[in-house]
């Protein structure tokens, strides 16, 4: 299986911006179904791990008041 350095690679693209998160996460998954052969299941749990492991996209937080976001 790919190492965590080659999956996160795979969520920048060639000028080595920052893809955004459903890009990252369409292009994990297709490399794990594609060229590792995991079947869906498998490959959107190993993306979902490899996400939340990653951080890249850190999770804003409600206003504690309840109020939306700006």
């Amino acid at each position: 299986m790919a190492s965590p350095e080659e999956l996160k690679a795979l969520c920048f693209d060639d000028r080595g911006g920052l893809k955004t998160k459903p890009e990252c996460r369409s292009a994990l998954i297709n490399h794990l179904i594609l060229d590792e052969m995991m079947d869906v299941m498998e490959a959107e749990d190993v993306t979902e791990k490899t996400l939340r492991d990653l951080n890249l996209w850190p999770v804003e937080e409600k206003p504690k008041d309840g109020s939306p976001l700006p």
